[in-house]
C-alpha cells in the first residue's frame, strides 16, 4: 500500500495533495484578483492595472482559469456511480500542465508588455508557475489522485 488510508476519501479515490489545491488556486487568480477587484470598489481599477496591465489578459487569464476552477470542482464530485465525473477528472495532469504552460506564456508576455521592465510580482508568479509545472510532471501522487481506481461493486 503506496498511501495510508487517511490519504483517501470516502468513495477509495485518493485524495488531491495540498500543493496541488494551491497550485490551481494559483492558476485560478485571474478570477481571485476579479473579485477582489470587484470588491474593493474605489481601488479596483489600480489592482486590475497592477496585475494586468492589459485588460484583455485578465479576460484570457479568466478563460485560463477555468480549467482548473473546474477540476477543483470535479474532483469532490467523483463516486462510483459517477463515471463521467471520473473520466473528466483522470485528464486533470494533461490539463493541469497545458493550463500552467499556458499562463507561464501569459506572464511572458505581461513582461514583454512592460519592455522587460522587472517586477517582483511578475518574477515570483512566473517562479511559481515553474515549480508547479515541474512538480505536477513529476509527482507520483498527482498522478495518482487522478487516476480511476479499480472498485469493485456488488
Amino acid at each position: 500500500m503506496r498511501y495510508t488510508i487517511e490519504n483517501y476519501d470516502k468513495h477509495g479515490f485518493l485524495k488531491a495533495p495540498i500543493w496541488l489545491w494551491l497550485g490551481w488556486g494559483l492558476l485560478a487568480k485571474a478570477w481571485i484578483v476579479f473579485v477582489v477587484a470587484g470588491a474593493s470598489r474605489d481601488s479596483g481599477s489600480k489592482i486590475l492595472t497592477i496585475v494586468y496591465p492589459d485588460h484583455d489578459m485578465l479576460y484570457l487569464g479568466l478563460m485560463m482559469g477555468l480549467p482548473s476552477l473546474a477540476l477543483m470542482w470535479m474532483i469532490s464530485l467523483r463516486t462510483p456511480e459517477r463515471g463521467w465525473a471520473n473520466r473528466m477528472v483522470s485528464w486533470g495532469k494533461p490539463v493541469t500542465l497545458l493550463t500552467t504552460a499556458l499562463h507561464f506564456l501569459q506572464s511572458g508576455y505581461h513582461v514583454y508588455l512592460r519592455h522587460g521592465e522587472f517586477s517582483w510580482l511578475q518574477g515570483i508568479v512566473m517562479l511559481m508557475l515553474l515549480w508547479f509545472g515541474i512538480y505536477v510532471y513529476n509527482s507520483q501522487t498527482v498522478a495518482d489522485c487522478f487516476r480511476i481506481p479499480q472498485i469493485q461493486t456488488e
